[in-house]
């Protein structure tokens, strides 16, 4: 299939009749078509889609050009027309669409829709209008779920090796889909066949065949479930992946992370070490402060107190009361009798001279002894006091130390995302796994018990079957239907391994010339690819190059396989298909721009792209050679040099662009 020209009128703000001619050169089968941001790049490649599918993508579904439509009376009637010229294994095709619009006055409504398709006959000039079944005969063209692998948007090209229906477009593509229809059908066959066998004159026999309906609906059930529980595992093998490669690409935001939360725990700690440094340090100041200020003074006056001699020494709390009470009591405190002039009272009188006010001997010595007291008390002070400073001021440089380096911590890990995040989500992912797995082993069991009941009660019925003519014949149908299964089963593996195998191949190379990285991909048995060394979260400049690699891949081994002639021999092979972008370098750097722009014009016959300048300047290095036609999208002007965002046409240019 090769486009070879696109006509449109009014459609969206391209107003009136514009025309594209598509490069259909074998060796310069590149058509560029360059526009600013919003200039309608997008606009064009939806065009495509509106006139072969009626899809219509836009927020705003008028497609009648605006100024076009303000310009409309109530009653009038404008047209939206598109036409695609191509030619398709050889015979040349003028798809067209039509929607009448109608004014109120206030706005446009659709009124009609008119598609049509006319064919060139082999003389060149006859042509020929097929009547009826358009969207039949688009669909033998070129499938609409196929299209999205051949139209396609910058937005869009991302997800289309990871697409949930790519196993089915793929198969399509290939011829695959052929042999799968066929088996799905003889499967169905075997069913019917089965349930039409008769065991209504034979009740053993009638209980044998409902068991066996029962096994089998029981295996049904449990393989639908163990489908669904392998989109389960599958999903969470790429959420374990996914998140393991993210936990490995923010090792060291983990590492960040985790000390920021042990400098939390240590700067807590800090904070209330530091308070009770300076409840201690106080309490220790107001105990002995006074004796430590006092200490000189006590020193001089123990001093002085020492030199006295012991010529005041007296009993220790003893008072002059104490001894007069004695005395008047004649009976000292040890029972001895004191009479007066006997020694007794003459020691007593002794030691009453020594008490004040007769002596300050015993206030003297008592001073002394407290004097020592407060010194002895007074000599861990100073030492005490500046163990507590220094510790407090060691604990407040440690806090300024660890806030500091909290404070760096944080501005490092601004707009980090939570590796806590990361880890809590992976350990979900294997918990899930480890169930599901779990799911997965009992329904294996149970549909190998199902299995072995089916065969059993299979054999039983054979039994029966032979005794009735009519279920006899049934039977060997069964087995005819059954050979022919088994051998569209083998042929359909074989191919399917062998377009697989192939196909990952050719992504991988396509991938390694694109990719300025080491990577792997591997096609998965739904078609989707993945990355077989996962190591860092997937970017959307990277997705898409995965997706380039993967569409440019199975174009080029659809070509070859058509061109092998194996396909047309089984009459079910693909075609030709060109591909047609939009902006299809948005998210890619300029070292991915050339290595896919070397890619892309050998992957199809034909490539048609729309893009930005600024993406085009780096491709056209590499495409500059392979371009054969070239157009620039602009915008009118207003009478203030103002681009009219309604008024937009397309000029061809030379190719230097």
């Amino acid at each position: 299939m090769l486009i070879k020209k696109l006509i449109f009128h009014n459609f969206r703000q391209y107003i009136g009749t514009q025309e594209i001619s598509f490069s259909i050169d074998k060796e310069k089968n590149v058509t560029v078509l360059i526009g600013v941001n919003t200039s309608g790049k997008t606009t064009l490649i939806r065009a495509f889609e509106w006139i072969l599918y009626n899809k219509n993508e836009f927020d705003d579904k008028i497609l009648l050009n605006k100024n076009v439509a303000d310009n409309m009376q109530a009653g009038d009637t404008q047209a939206v027309r598109g036409t695609l010229v191509l030619e398709h294994n050889g015979i040349e095709y003028e798809i067209s669409r039509k929607q009448i619009y109608t004014s109120t006055g206030s706005s446009v409504h659709p009124s009609s829709m008119e598609p049509s398709i006319v064919y060139l006959q082999p003389d060149g000039q006859t042509r020929t209008r097929i009547g009826s079944e358009f969207s039949a005969n688009i669909e033998r063209i070129l499938p609409k779920a196929l299209s999205n692998y051949f139209f396609f948007g910058g937005e869009r090209i991302g997800s289309i090796s990871s697409r949930e229906d790519i196993e089915s477009s793929v198969k399509g593509l290939m011829g695959l889909d052929v042999l799968y229809n066929a088996m799905a059908h003889l499967r169905s066959v075997i069913n019917k066949l089965k349930k039409s066998m008769d065991f209504s004159g034979d009740q053993e026999a009638a209980d044998t065949q409902k068991k066996l309906e029962d096994a089998n609906r029981r295996k049904k059930e449990c393989e639908d479930k163990l489908a669904d529980i392998g989109e389960q595992i599958e999903y969470y093998q790429a959420e374990k992946e996914k998140y393991a490669a993210l936990l490995r690409a923010n090792e060291e935001t983990a590492e960040n992370q985790q000390r920021r939360e042990q400098l939390n725990t240590i700067i807590k700690s800090l904070t209330n070490r530091i308070e009770k440094d300076k409840k201690d340090l106080v309490s220790l100041f107001s105990r002995n402060a006074f004796a430590f200020f006092s200490l000189p003074l006590l020193r001089q006056a123990a001093e002085l107190l020492n030199q006295m001699g012991d010529e005041t020494e007296s009993v220790p709390e003893m008072s002059g009361a104490s001894i007069d009470y004695i005395l008047k009591r004649g009976i000292c405190i040890c029972g001895t009798c004191i009479s007066e002039g006997s020694a007794a009272e003459k020691h007593l009188l002794a030691e009453r001279a020594k008490q004040p006010p007769e002596s300050i001997g015993s206030l003297s010595r008592r001073y002394r002894e407290q004097a020592l007291e407060y010194i002895s008390s007074s000599e861990d002070y100073y030492r005490s006091i500046d163990e507590g400073f220094m510790a407090l001021r060691n604990d407040q440089r440690e806090l300024s130390f660890r806030t500091d380096e909290q404070k760096a911590l944080n501005e490092r890990l601004k707009g980090a995302k939570s590796v806590a995040e990361f880890e809590k989500n992976y350990q979900n992912a294997v918990e899930w796994l480890k169930e599901f797995e779990r799911q997965k082993t009992d329904l294996i069991e149970t549909i190998g018990a199902c299995k072995k009941d089916i065969r059993s009660l299979e054999n039983a019925l054979d039994v029966f079957g032979k005794a009735n003519q009519k279920n006899a014949k049934i039977k060997l149908n069964i087995e005819y239907a059954k050979a022919v299964l088994e051998w569209i089963e083998e042929a359909y593996k074989t191919r399917e391994s062998s377009v697989r195998g192939e196909l990952e191949k050719r992504v991988n190379d396509n991938f390694s010339l694109m990719y300025h990285g080491n990577r792997t991909v591997t096609i998965d048995e739904k078609y989707r690819v993945k990355y077989i060394d996962v190591t860092t979260e997937e970017s959307d400049g990277l997705r898409v190059v995965k997706s380039f690699a993967f569409v440019a891949g199975l174009v080029d081994l659809a070509k070859e396989s058509l061109a092998s002639g194996k396909a047309k021999e089984a009459d079910i092979g693909p075609q030709y298909y060109p591909l047609v972008m939009d902006a299809p370098f948005s998210n890619v750097d300029e070292t991915h721009i050339k290595n896919i722009s070397k890619i892309l014009p050998v992957s199809a016959e034909q490539v048609i792209i729309a893009v930005m300048q600024k993406d085009w300047e780096p491709a056209s290095e590499i495409m500059a050679p392979v371009v054969g036609c070239s157009y620039r999208i602009e915008k009118d002007l207003d009478a203030d040099g103002k681009e009219i965002d309604t008024i937009t046409h397309i000029k061809r240019v030379a190719n230097d662009v």
